[in-house]
């Protein structure tokens, strides 16, 4: 396996999902995603989830078991498989560690935002 394996929460609320924008000089800088991150060793799907959502917005969350979503991308320095799923947040005053911005966007706002490329397949999902 030589791809990493990264989450992608979705959160939604009164149709708008949550997307959070890369600081500067992070990965993707600039760039908005839905927040996650890389399964470490041992972790599953879900823990990884609920680990970046405290690591990323210093909230906890709740996981759903299936996946809404999979998508395989080749960025510049590898390949991820992001697996997106349901993700219901317990507060919402975050406390952002490697995003400089949060928004609530209307769903059939998703893709005019510059969105990180291998999560526009989410997007282009949750719009049916």
């Amino acid at each position: 396996m030589n791809f990493k394996i990264v989450t992608a929460a979705i959160v939604l609320q009164d149709n708008k999902v949550l997307l959070t924008r890369r600081a500067p000089g992070q990965s993707l800088e600039g760039y908005w995603e839905f927040p996650g991150g890389k399964v470490e060793e041992g972790e599953s799907l879900q823990e990884c989830l609920k680990r970046e959502i405290f690591e990323e917005l210093g909230v906890q969350a709740e996981v759903e078991q299936d996946e809404f979503c999979v998508v395989k991308h080749q960025y510049d320095h590898g390949e991820i498989l992001l697996v997106g799923i349901v993700t219901y947040l317990k507060s919402h005053h975050f406390q952002l560690t490697v995003h400089d911005q949060y928004d609530w966007v209307p769903v059939d706002d998703l893709l005019s935002f510059k969105l990180a490329p291998a999560d526009i397949s989410i997007a282009q999902k949750l719009l049916g």
